[in-house]
């Protein structure tokens, strides 16, 4: 690809709901602008934009999908986004790499949940953004109502730049509110451009008679003339759109059908007039060794941050720069600020989908490839190692969905390690790690679906199959009562014999407090030699359990007296003493199952707000408080036993039809209810009667 400066760059993220047809529409404006022999669809699996298997089997988008084309004399960076919420993480991630987003909607459905969320995404950022209404030709299609949708929910900087010729089965045009023409296809199925129709004078005219009024609106100049009642030009009304969008203050609707191919012509023409160019503002970072704050612009020396990470076991890792400052080329060599190391590059490209395209030199704002650099991530900074800055990282969603994970087949442990390690690479909101009390390997995500295709990426690309299992609960053990217990292990069989006898005072301790022992022999009863063995015979019998297993907590054991035997006294024989002791006194002071209690952090629409209460008081929660935080947004505070909020995540996405949030973290424990403890002792029982 030959060389384009930033002013002749542009960078769109595609986003929307899903089945709104993204990356239908990505695969025509590749098309149309000459980088394929025909259009994809995803339907037959044939899309250039959606290439992985599993995207191909399930039909959607799974992940944020790079697509560089030429147009006019423009290099245009399209970024297909998945429109499900488990894949929310791809989304933030090109959002804050992209200039511009372009939000997609299904003209019979309207605004959906996803929609909302990628609106709330960009306007956080303050990213410019446009609208196309796409599936115009499907039956129920009605653009008028869809915008009038927008303009409710979004404000009144929405506003169309064009408008339909038809709809439905009958839609086969559209005509630009700014030029004045019109693009359709004729009976014949061939594209034309044209006069505008004579039946749709008056709603065309009223229409560029909306948009000047929402454009003068935010341009005094413009305003000023308006009033006057003076003509205005169509340059004075594209320059004062761009000068809109950019300030994200306008934001224009277009419309058409990627099935047909309607449409995509006039978008990309669109692109390179109003959407803005790349690093029109000065970018924050900080110096690394002192924190102070400073700001990079597009013509300072080389600087970048890595936004996207994919991992291959064939074709390495791939790192997805956005280039902040400077100009990159090749054999260049690029300091991580993040690993603090320093790499080579050899060659780095633009992708088109999978395909590749070479490039040899690429300018500030510009999103480039690089292929097999062993030390970078996603979210590091890359720059000169004499002129450093760090760039602050991507903001990734918690992952709160989780699940054990373990190999399938016995010996693939070190498979699963590599792959899990790799993959996590990949994507920032799958997280792993290891419960330190239940001992099991867990796996965090978005949702189900995320974690479904977590798996299928292992077993394809690692060749290793898992299985995911409900979480283990880290319950814990304690004592309600005090108790002063005799242990005694005596065995003489002839010879060298084992003696050690013990008296330990257990009491219980305030919750939190842990696990305290003390001494208080008097008079040589045991000797000290012997006193470190009886408490690690404590501690080893408190953390195996008594009632079901699980460690034993905020207990006070107090070694108090005791005898031995001169010679067949030992060590070994004291521990198993106090062993028999501790159970025997545990058993006896009331011993309580713990369960894990979470605090929970929900933002939801208060229409659902009745709900979320139900399902939470239905799941053993409390109710801490109630706030308001946004027009129509609430915030809910609770509590909840870990035990039930396994499929939290699952559950909250269906009351809230997908709008709720949600945030947890750990309290406390406390005692289980008295109906759950067998249950709890016996599903122990059998797990371990299946090891």
């Amino acid at each position: 690809m030959k060389e384009y400066t930033r002013n002749l760059i542009r960078n769109i993220a595609i986003v929307g709901h899903g089945k709104s047809g993204k990356t239908s529409l990505t695969d025509t404006l590749i098309f149309n602008a000459g980088y394929a022999k025909r259009i994809g669809k995803v339907d037959e699996g044939t899309s250039l934009i959606d290439f992985e298997v599993e995207e191909v089997k399930r039909k959607m988008s799974i992940s944020s999908t790079l697509a560089s084309c030429e147009w006019q004399g423009y290099k245009l960076n399209f970024i297909d986004t998945p429109g499900y919420p488990d894949f929310i993480g791809e989304v933030k991630s090109v959002m804050q790499a992209a200039d511009s987003a372009l939000i997609v909607l299904c003209a019979p459905a309207g605004i959906e949940v996803e929609t909302e969320k990628v609106w709330e995404y960009a306007s956080a950022i303050k990213l410019p953004r446009a609208f196309f209404i796409n599936k115009m030709d499907r039956e129920h299609a009605d653009f008028y109502a869809v915008v009038e949708q927008l303009k409710v929910k979004f404000g009144t900087g929405v506003v169309p730049i064009q408008i339909p010729i038809g709809s439905e089965e009958a839609f086969h045009g559209v005509v630009d509110l700014l030029s004045m023409n019109t693009r359709f296809v004729t009976s014949n199925n061939v594209p034309v451009e044209g006069e505008i129709p004579e039946f749709l004078q008056k709603e065309v005219e009223d229409a560029r008679q909306q948009l000047i009024e929402v454009v003068a609106e935010f341009n005094n100049d413009l305003l000023d003339k308006y009033l006057e009642g003076k003509e205005i030009s169509e340059e004075e009304v594209s320059i004062a759109l761009a000068e809109g969008i950019q300030a994200a203050k306008i934001f224009p609707v277009l419309c058409g059908s990627s099935l047909k191919n309607i449409g995509s012509r006039k978008l990309l023409n669109s692109i390179i007039n109003y959407m803005p160019e790349p690093m029109l503002k000065p970018v924050m970072g900080i110096i690394p060794d002192t924190g102070e704050i400073i700001e990079r612009v597009a013509t300072d020396e080389f600087s970048a941050i890595v936004f996207k990470t994919t991992a291959d076991p064939f074709v390495g890792r791939l790192n997805y720069l956005k280039i902040i400052s400077g100009v990159l080329k090749a054999d260049m060599t690029l300091y991580n600020v993040d690993k603090e190391k320093s790499e080579k590059i050899n060659a780095f490209f633009t992708m088109r989908g999978k395909q590749q395209e070479a490039m040899e030199i690429a300018h500030a704002g510009d999103i480039v490839v690089i292929a097999k650099m062993q030390y970078v991530a996603t979210g590091d900074t890359l720059c000169s190692k004499e002129n450093t800055i760090l760039y602050e990282p991507i903001e990734f969603p918690k992952p709160m969905f989780t699940m054990g994970i373990q190999a399938k087949n016995k010996g693939d442990e070190d498979k699963i390690s590599n792959a899990l390690g790799r993959i996590t690479d990949e994507d920032l909101t799958i997280k792993v790690f290891k419960d330190s009390e239940t001992k099991q390997l867990l796996i965090s995500g978005i949702g189900e679906l995320h974690l479904e295709i977590i798996l299928d990426k292992i077993k394809r690309k690692f060749g290793v199959e898992v299985l995911l299992k409900e979480r283990k609960i880290p319950y814990r053990e304690t004592i309600t009562a005090s108790e002063k217990v005799e242990g005694k292990h005596k065995k003489q069989s002839g010879g060298h014999g084992q003696y050690g006898h013990v008296w330990l005072q257990i009491e219980p301790l305030p919750a939190g407090s842990g696990f305290e022992f003390i001494e208080t022999l008097f008079g040589g009863a045991i000797p000290k030699q012997y006193v470190p063995a009886v408490e690690k015979g404590v501690r080893e019998t408190l953390e195996a359990g008594i009632l079901a297993g699980y460690p034993m907590v905020d207990i006070k054991v107090n070694l108090c007296d005791g005898s031995y035997h001169n010679v067949d006294s030992s060590e070994i024989a004291f521990k198993m003493a106090s062993a028999l002791a501790i159970k025997k006194g545990a058993m006896l002071a009331k011993p309580i199952l713990l369960e894990p209690i979470y605090n929970l952090t929900i933002s939801i629409p208060e229409y659902y707000m009745g709900d979320i209460i139900g399902n939470l008081n239905a799941s053993r929660g409390r109710i801490l408080g109630m706030e308001n935080i946004t027009k129509g947004m609430g915030l809910v505070r609770a509590q909840a036993p870990l035990s039930e909020l396994a499929r939290y995540a699952t559950d909250l996405r269906s009351i809230s039809q997908g709008r709720g949030t949600f945030d947890m973290e750990f309290s406390h424990y406390e005692e289980l209810p008295n109906k759950l403890v067998k249950d709890i002792i016996e599903s122990k029982k059998n797990e371990k009667s299946d090891i």
